[in-house]
C-alpha cells in the first residue's frame, strides 16, 4: 500500500508529486498525459510556438523527476476511488486497484469545445483555449474572444492592453450584466458583438476571419487569433459521490487544499481554488502535497515504532 496517489499529470499533480518524492514519501503518479497546459504548443498571430509560459520549465523539471523512477509514476487511467476502513481504493483501467492513505486529485478540466466548421481543423494555428496563457503574443494584432464567462471577460481585459483590436462574441447576453463587462464597454479597443454567435472559423494554416451571425445578419471579422471560452468541464466524476463539489462539478478545497473526506485533497483547475495558471497550479499542488503530508504523518508510524515491532 502506498502512502500518497497523486491522480493527473499536469502542472499541479507533477508539483505535489515532487513535493512528495521530496518528504521520501511512498507515493504513486498515476496519470493519462503528462504536462497540461505546459505541453500544449501553439502557433497564434502567425508565429512559432516557442513563446514563454511563466513555469513551463519548472513543470518540465517535475516530469523528469516523476517519470524518472518507474516505481513512482504510471501510465492509465482511473475509473474510480473509494475509501474503506481508513484505505482509499484508486481503479484503474489496466493495472488493477491501487491503495494509499491519502489521494491528491489534479484532473483539471475540460474546455466546452466550439462546435463549428473550422474550429477542430485550426485548433492551436491561430485558435486556443486559454487567452491568459496566450494573450502576450497578441500585441499590435486583432483577437476575438468567444463567450461571456468571467474569465473570457478577464481575457478581453488583458487582450485590450497590447492588442490593436478585440473582438467580444457574445452569444449568450447574460454575462454582459456584470460590472466587468460595462467596463469594456469603454475600451476604445474593444467591440462587444452582442447576440452573435460563430458560424465558421476560415483560415488556410492559420486563423484568419471568423464568420458571426445574428438574427441573419452576418459578418466577416478579420483576425490573427480567437480564443474560446464556452464553459469549462471538471474533470471530476471518479470522487463526486465521496466528496462535495459546487454545482458546476469542481471540487471543493479548504486552505489547506483538502476536501470534505478526510486524506481526499485536490488541486488545480478541477477544483473551486480555480486560477488557470501554470505557476498558480504549481503552487496548489505542493499545497496540496503539504496538507497531504500532514495527514500522513498523523497517521504513518514512525521508523522507530515499526522497527521496534
Amino acid at each position: 500500500m502506498h502512502d500518497l496517489i497523486i491522480v493527473g499529470g499536469g502542472p499541479a499533480g507533477l508539483s505535489a508529486a515532487t513535493y512528495a518524492l521530496g518528504k521520501q514519501l511512498d507515493v504513486l503518479a498515476i496519470y493519462d498525459a503528462l504536462g497540461g497546459k505546459a505541453g500544449t504548443r501553439q502557433s497564434l498571430a502567425g508565429q512559432a510556438a516557442d513563446e514563454y509560459l511563466a513555469g513551463a520549465e519548472a513543470v518540465r523539471v517535475f516530469e523528469r523527476q516523476v517519470t524518472i523512477q518507474a516505481d513512482r509514476s504510471m501510465h492509465d487511467q482511473v475509473t474510480g476511488v473509494v475509501k474503506a476502513t481508513g484505505v482509499f481504493q484508486v481503479a484503474t483501467r489496466h493495472h488493477g486497484i491501487q491503495e494509499s492513505l491519502a489521494v491528491i486529485i489534479a484532473t483539471g478540466a475540460t474546455p466546452i469545445a466550439l462546435d463549428v466548421p473550422g474550429a477542430q481543423e485550426l485548433l492551436g494555428q491561430g485558435l486556443g483555449y486559454s487567452v491568459t496563457s496566450h494573450a502576450q503574443l497578441l500585441a499590435g494584432k486583432t483577437a476575438a474572444v468567444i463567450g461571456t464567462s468571467a474569465r473570457a471577460l478577464r481575457g478581453v481585459a488583458e487582450l485590450a492592453r497590447t492588442a490593436t483590436q478585440v473582438y467580444l462574441i457574445a452569444p449568450d447576453a447574460t454575462g454582459l450584466a456584470t460590472p466587468f463587462a460595462r467596463a469594456l464597454q469603454h475600451r476604445a479597443n474593444v467591440e462587444i458583438l452582442d447576440g452573435y454567435a460563430v458560424q465558421e472559423v476560415v483560415g488556410a494554416r492559420n486563423v484568419e476571419q471568423l464568420i458571426v451571425a445574428r438574427d441573419g445578419q452576418t459578418r466577416r471579422l478579420d483576425i490573427d487569433a480567437a480564443f474560446v471560452d464556452l464553459g469549462l468541464l471538471p474533470n471530476s466524476a471518479i470522487i463526486g459521490h465521496i466528496a462535495q463539489t459546487d454545482h458546476d462539478g469542481f471540487i471543493w478545497v479548504d486552505d489547506q487544499n483538502a476536501t470534505t473526506l478526510p486524506g481526499l485533497f485536490a488541486a488545480g483547475d478541477v477544483t473551486t481554488a480555480f486560477g488557470e495558471q501554470l505557476l498558480i497550479a504549481i503552487g496548489d499542488g505542493a499545497r496540496a502535497a503539504l496538507g497531504a503530508y500532514s495527514y500522513l504523518l498523523a497517521c504513518l508510524p514512525s521508523r522507530a515504532d515499526v522497527s521496534r515491532d
